[in-house]
């Protein structure tokens, strides 16, 4: 077995990177908390950890800003340098500069904290990250395979761990729907057949009234998020769209605590129907 093969076995790894060996402790006390199942490595140094991120393979990991030998902007460079992301990378700072957006990107940070520690936003951010690790199971709805291979491309890297099924008929869709198949529906406003997919979206609202909704359209979005709020829509996303977009959505359907990081980078959704 290599290596790779041994760190893939065993349990899964939170790396806690900072100078400070008091906010160690406190952030290891809320990572056992709300994920026991974590291993917990700590690292006090640049060279410390590269090497924990290279040896462990961290799924989740804290990082300050500043070392004794090197920042910890250099320190996750380094090991990125090397091929390896973190899944869920969160840098902290005792403030914010002016640039902390754009070196939060260029190292696939997934949030970026000020010191002190609001508790209540790290254990949102632990409970949607210990939610974004399970599958979610997404039925795509598009009768076009042009844009379902599109659609499901953007979806392989969203952050979310997504099992998608692909359908391109609304009495299909609505069959999976009723046998409760799915977590979420992305559905084609323009679905050919029926209805369309505003149809077959108030029917699966009808028989899945729990499943979250999603309308894709090529056209105006606001006025459709106007037009659909009383249909039980959950959101009407404007294509072209990113893997960024679908994350900011399915953080909202899920009940998730949203980085402040992706309303960073992302513009206001352009339609967001009213809350069920």
């Amino acid at each position: 077995m290599s290596d790779s093969d041994a760190r893939a076995s065993g349990p899964a790894s939170a790396l806690i990177a900072d100078r400070d060996p008091a906010l160690r402790r406190s952030l290891a006390a809320l990572i056992r908390a709300h994920d026991p199942s974590l291993r917990i490595v700590e690292a006090a140094t640049s060279r410390e950890t590269c090497e924990a991120c290279l040896a462990h393979r961290p799924v989740l990991a804290f990082v300050g800003l500043q070392f004794e030998d090197a920042t910890g902007p250099e320190a996750v460079a380094r090991f990125k340098s090397q091929g390896f992301v973190v899944p869920c990378l969160i840098l902290i700072a005792t403030q914010i500069f002016p640039r902390w957006t754009e070196v939060a990107q260029h190292l696939d940070a997934h949030e970026f904290l000020r010191l002190p520690l609001d508790e209540t936003h790290i254990a949102g951010l632990l409970q949607a990250h210990a939610r974004r690790r399970q599958s979610t199971r997404l039925l795509l709805v598009d009768s076009a395979a042009q844009s379902r291979t599109l659609v499901r491309r953007i979806l392989a890297t969203s952050g979310f761990n997504l099992s998608v099924e692909e359908i391109e008929s609304g009495p299909h869709a609505l069959k999976l729907a009723r046998q409760a198949a799915c977590d979420v529906a992305l559905i084609d406003l323009g679905l050919r057949g029926g209805g369309g997919g505003l149809e077959l979206a108030c029917q699966i609202r009808e028989v899945a009234p729990g499943t979250p909704l999603v309308l894709m359209t090529g056209g105006d979005a606001a006025t459709m998020a106007q037009a659909s709020r009383h249909f039980g829509i959950d959101y009407v996303l404007r294509k072209p769209f990113f893997a960024r977009d679908v994350d900011r959505v399915l953080y909202h359907v899920l009940g998730l605590r949203r980085p402040y990081l992706l309303n960073a980078i992302t513009e206001a959704l352009p339609a967001q129907a009213a809350s069920r």
